[in-house]
């Protein structure tokens, strides 16, 4: 069986072309001009080029073994020159197997001469392949193997085609399953996985991902047999097909060729992207499409955002959704609609149930052009007034773009009425509301990381936060504290990296790689399989151990749950029972921050640190040129956003006001580029 043949029920079949390449056509003529040879028995080794790896059955060797015994050796061996004036055979391995057999039963002497073609070394892989696959079929790990060592002297996937008689796309897929980590395919020489798991694994690039997630999938198993389907969801589950609508709406173009997820293996075109990165882009088009309403409309703000603004719930308390003033047309806008609805009707009429590209191509024109009269009409009815006191909102509905107009902000009308009777405060906003869901998980990420890598530094109170957290469970007491740590054997370093922002590169996840290289050096010899082997360990060490696996099982990530709620922190109590400051670990920058805000959150940012000559500027500017502004000036201050931060720190932070601007003339004084806000007192004393 070929690769695409062993185990697999859903990949299409490969048709075979006809051998009509230049080294196909090589390898016949090597093979025509060579004179038959013949040489002992004891001459003839294995060609460390031949393909073939799984034994032969035994029992097919035998009956080998007993045809050559009564007939002869009816088809010579190809074979190429090795050192010590050895022959290494490339095409025909079982009967070699069967001579051999033959002369352990002293059956043939050593002198026996075996007829042989000779070829030279370049040509063996491809004679050994195009033997297999026409005597007894290789094995798909062999066939991978093979078609490893064609790439490796340089051939293209379409000259490996035309060798072997494959399709290009079939070549590339077996390229692609060379990349497997030699564990897997291991597993597949062993009949322990088939195919189709491996076509599943390559979907992960990294191989210690691909064998940690066949690992995760073999637990999940009955029996220990891992799925194909739960491995595929183990690899895309962050993720989603770029053959949905909202990838199709945001492009390829918005991302890399690394930042998508091919699958070779489908009879479908496309891949897999972050869900993350697509809502990130898809944010970034909106506000787009949302800034060119402004400025084209008139309106005096705008947003784009993921979901439409609702009626109800915690929108209705920040914004207000005015109703859609009448729209009326003018006379000839009257005229030409009624002229569209006729020619509509004429062209369903004269063409009944036909399905034709001419005649859609008609009536998508006319619908084109009754809704470009429509949205005209529509724009027309909001007055000048309406404009300079509301905005438009630009979403996606799941489906398509929906564009909200005359949308008003709670906090800027104007309260014409009071109770004088209630000296009630007004509603606190939590500043999640103004994050977005992608960035909130991208930088919960990075934040957890630095909690982790915190937490490293002060072992004793993390032994002492693991015990408190595993006698909540075995002495079975209820807490109404809202803890971060996720106890059990699987760390989230992969995930967490994917999405923080600085990623592998972060000084957080740096110190905890240094901290675990350390204590992988302690460890026993051959602990894993031996837990007794920890029995050996000192105390510290086991400290030490403890301390560090504590930290890395925290997880404070924060997304949004089935109702759509945006998660709360829940590092805050362990922040504050460590001392963390955010700040020693992360610096925002405009790459890994500001450019993924809205704009009018850039200019609050820059307000609420006292920079209000810096917002001001920052309104005036395209949001890119804000993001850098609001990164040359806050990161001088060590700012952090406020929903980054534990409300102890807030305060602290609060308290001590000189320690920023400390802060900021140090970082100042030691780099050339001078930060100065001429409308910030302090900067200006």
């Amino acid at each position: 069986m070929s690769a695409t043949e062993s185990k697999v029920k859903t990949a299409p079949k490969t048709s075979k072309k006809s051998l009509k390449a230049a080294e196909a056509e090589a390898l016949k003529a090597a093979l025509d001009a060579a004179p038959i040879e013949y040489v002992p028995v004891t001459a003839l080794v294995k060609s460390p080029l031949n393909v073939r790896t799984i034994p032969y059955p035994e029992e097919k060797v035998r009956s080998m073994a007993d045809s050559i015994d009564a007939l002869g050796l009816l088809q010579n061996l190809v074979v190429h020159s090795l050192p010590d004036g050895l022959c290494g055979v490339a095409a025909g391995g079982r009967r070699l197997k069967a001579l051999q057999l033959l002369q352990d039963e002293n059956r043939i002497d050593a002198g026996y001469l075996v007829m042989v073609k000779k070829v030279p070394d370049e040509l063996a892989v491809a004679a050994s392949m195009a033997e297999n696959e026409q005597q007894m079929a290789m094995h798909p790990s062999e066939q991978i193997a093979g078609f490893r060592t064609l790439a490796e002297q340089g051939k293209t996937p379409a000259q490996i085609g035309d060798l072997l008689g494959f399709g290009t796309r079939h070549v590339q897929r077996m390229l692609k399953l060379t990349e497997l980590a030699p564990e897997i395919l291991d597993a597949l020489a062993k009949d322990e996985i088939t195919t189709e798991h491996c076509q599943a694994l390559a979907l992960e690039n990294d191989q210690a991902r691909q064998v940690e997630v066949l690992a995760t999938a073999r637990k999940r198993g009955w029996n220990n047999e891992p799925s194909v389907t739960t491995i595929r969801d183990l690899i895309t589950t962050e993720e989603v097909s770029t053959t949905g609508n909202k990838f199709r709406f945001v492009g390829e173009a918005a991302f890399s060729p690394e930042e998508i997820r091919v699958d070779l293996f489908s009879s479908e075109t496309g891949g897999f992207v972050k869900s993350a990165s697509l809502d990130t882009a898809l944010l970034e088009k909106l506000q787009n499409i949302a800034e060119h309403l402004r400025e084209a409309e008139g309106w005096s703000w705008c947003d784009g955002r993921l979901d439409p603004i609702s009626h109800y719930g915690k929108d209705s308390k920040i914004w207000r959704l005015q109703s859609v003033p009448p729209v009326e047309y003018s006379g000839t806008e009257s005229e030409r609609l009624a002229e569209l609805e006729a020619l509509e009707a004429q062209y369903k009429d004269e063409n009944p149930g036909v399905n034709d590209d001419v005649v859609a191509e008609a009536l998508e024109a006319v619908w084109e052009e009754q809704q470009t009269i429509v949205h005209r009409a529509k724009h027309r009815a909001w007055t000048d007034e309406d404009k300079q006191t509301s905005g438009v909102v630009v979403s996606w509905n799941g489906h398509e773009v929906t564009v909200q107009r005359g949308v008003v902000l709670r906090a800027d009308e104007k309260t014409k009425e009071k109770d004088a009777s209630t000296d009630q405060a007004p509603e606190k906003v939590d500043p999640l509301d103004s994050v977005s869901v992608p960035l909130l998980t991208r930088l919960s990420s990075e934040r957890t990381l630095a909690v982790q890598a915190a937490l490293l530094q002060q072992p004793q109170k993390a032994v002492a936060l693991m015990v408190w957290k595993m006698c909540n469970s075995v002495f079975h007491t209820t807490t109404s504290v809202k803890e971060p740590f996720c106890i059990s054997v699987n760390v989230s370093h992969y995930a967490l990296t994917r999405e923080a922002p600085d990623g592998e590169n972060s000084v957080a996840f740096q110190a905890i790689q240094a901290e675990k290289e350390r204590l992988e050096a302690l460890q026993p010899e051959n602990w894993r399989k031996d837990m007794t082997t920890f029995f050996t360990l000192d105390g510290t060490t086991l400290m030490a151990l403890m301390a560090f696996c504590t930290a890395c099982s925290i997880d404070g990530v924060q997304g949004k749950d089935e109702f759509g709620r945006k998660h709360q922190s829940s590092l805050d109590g362990v922040e504050n029972a460590i001392q963390f400051d955010l700040r020693d670990w992360w610096k925002p920058t405009a790459d890994n921050l500001f450019s993924h805000m809205k704009q009018p959150h850039i200019v609050q940012a820059l307000s609420q640190a006292g920079l209000t000559g810096a917002a001001l500027d920052a309104a005036k500017m395209k949001k890119k040129d804000a993001a850098e502004h609001a990164a040359h000036f806050l990161s001088k201050i060590r700012w952090v956003p406020e929903w980054m931060t534990s409300a102890d720190n807030q305060k602290q932070l609060a308290a001590k006001p000189e320690l920023s601007l400390a802060t900021n003339q140090i970082d100042t004084d030691a780099d050339s580029d001078v930060v100065t806000d001429h409308n910030n007192p302090a900067c200006a004393a």
